[in-house]
Parts: structure tokens; C-alpha cells; sequence
């Protein structure tokens, strides 16, 4: 009778003592496992609240986020759409539509990226692992970015080896593109990016690094959250998502992951694990 009321106070602590083979015995022995029952149930089920509550406070930031950003593209169409209502500056016809153009393709970027980030942070999506030369699609994503780089007159210095790791190479490929234009956004012209792999023993350490303007201590962690940018990096460019979407590529590749302050400059890093 003290054990049962204890467990409809929800406290599972106390445990009956088996000593009879008969009826008290086996009641005693289901009272027990129904206490075990019912602590593990509601343990789970307090774990899921608060996954919930979690998952609702990263919503709530995530739409207000979303709203933010979209204000600013919107907001340009419109003023764009108003002038050329009006007939005002109608040699610059050309410009106002180019403006517009690159505000829709900025608001499709942001959709696809919002829609990828919520496949990766869902918990269900498993991406297929297979062997890829890290090499190899470091020098396909710099070739991809060659024009942005000659465009701000910045250097690129590969120190590569032919690594074989294992991964999703698409996705990998994925985070190498946003690191690198992310440090393309932040050097300064005729300034170098150094990419490079290292040996860490069943790993490969994957860096990229920039001369440039360093990251406020208190901003290291939070340049993963979405939509986050420093006030000493603060770049119109992107979509804001790209730190974030990386994060979780890497995370579902339980990959180790981060970002330092250089005596230059920023390095970005993650590490993969080699192929046997």
C-alpha cells in the first residue's frame, strides 16, 4: 500500500521486496515492473516535452528570422515596381529590373536553403556514406569558385593529399562551397585563402583560411546559428543559412567541426574520417 501510493505520486524510488512465491509474491513482482513501466514511459515522455518546447522556441526564431530576411528583397521589389509605375528614371529600366531579378533569386535561395535545413535538423534524413577523394572535390569547388575569387583579385593556396574518407560527397561538397564563400565574402582583395588537409590520425582535418578581419570572441559559437551575423563580419550577401546548414551536414556525418581566430585571419575546420 506505501509503494502503490508513491507511485500514484509519481515516485518510482521504492521497490517491493520478493519474499513468497505465491499471490503477495507475484503481485508484489507486477507492482514493481509496472513501477519500471511507468518510470521509463513518463521519463521518455518528459525528454519529448522538452525536445518540444526546444523545437517550438527554434521555431518561433527561425520564422521570425525568415520574416527578417525577407523583408529587405520585398521591400526593394516594391520600390522598384513603384518607380517604374510612375515612369520615374525610365533610362534606368534595365538597372530596376536586374535588381529585381536579384532579389527573387536571393528569396529562392533562402526558400531551398529553409527547406534543407529542416530535412537535415528533422532527425529522419540518413545520408548514403560512401568512400570520395577529399582532394578531389576541395579542387571541384575551388574550380566552381574560381571567377568570384579572380573577381576580388584574392589567392588560393592548396595544400592537399590525396585522402580517401568517408562521406556523403555531395553534402561535404556542400559545406566546402559555404566555407569558401564565406571567406571570399571577408578578404580583402589581393589577399590569399589557404585550403589544406591534415592527418589526424583516422581522420582528415579539412581547413579553410582567410586573411582578413578576425571574429569577435563572442560571436565564434553563435555564426552557426541561423540567420546570425557579427556585427565586425555583417555582410548582405547570402542567405544567412549557410553556417547553419553546414552544421548540421556535419553533424550528421558526426563529424567534429569549428572556427578560430588566426594571427590573420579565420580558419574554418571539420574533420572526416579516412576510408580503411
Amino acid at each position: 500500500n506505501q509503494v502503490t501510493g508513491k507511485i500514484a505520486q509519481l515516485d518510482f524510488s521504492e521497490k517491493l521486496p520478493i519474499r513468497s512465491q505465491d499471490e503477495i509474491g507475484e503481485l508484489s513482482q507486477n507492482i514493481n515492473y509496472l513501477s519500471e513501466q511507468m518510470e521509463g514511459y513518463i521519463t521518455k515522455l518528459q525528454r519529448d516535452l522538452d525536445k518540444e518546447r526546444q523545437l517550438e522556441s527554434v521555431r518561433k526564431e527561425f520564422i521570425a528570422g525568415v520574416s527578417h530576411e525577407l523583408k529587405t528583397p520585398l521591400a526593394v521589389i516594391r520600390s522598384c515596381l513603384s518607380i517604374l509605375r510612375d515612369g520615374i528614371a525610365a533610362e534606368k529600366r534595365d538597372h530596376y529590373f536586374e535588381a529585381m531579378e536579384n532579389e527573387v533569386q536571393r528569396m529562392d535561395s533562402l526558400v531551398v536553403n529553409m527547406l534543407d535545413l529542416a530535412k537535415f535538423e528533422s532527425g529522419t534524413y540518413r545520408p548514403d556514406m560512401n568512400p570520395f577523394r577529399i582532394d578531389l572535390t576541395i579542387s571541384e569547388v575551388c574550380q566552381s569558385l574560381a571567377e568570384q575569387m579572380k573577381g576580388k583579385d584574392l589567392n588560393i593556396d592548396l595544400r592537399l593529399s590525396p585522402w580517401t574518407v568517408i562521406g556523403h560527397e555531395g553534402l561535404v561538397n556542400r559545406v566546402i562551397s559555404n566555407f569558401l564563400s564565406n571567406a571570399i565574402r571577408h578578404t580583402p582583395p589581393g589577399k590569399t585563402i589557404t585550403v589544406s588537409t591534415d592527418d589526424r590520425g583516422e581522420w582528415v582535418e579539412i581547413s579553410a583560411a582567410n586573411q582578413g578581419s578576425q571574429i569577435l570572441e563572442g560571436d565564434l559559437q553563435k555564426i552557426w546559428t541561423q540567420f546570425y551575423r557579427g556585427e565586425e563580419r555583417s555582410s548582405k550577401s547570402g542567405t544567412g543559412l549557410g553556417l547553419s546548414i553546414s552544421k548540421e551536414i556535419l553533424e550528421l556525418h558526426q563529424a567534429s567541426y569549428g572556427v578560430e581566430n588566426t594571427d590573420d585571419g579565420v580558419r574554418f575546420f571539420f574533420c572526416l574520417r579516412k576510408a580503411k
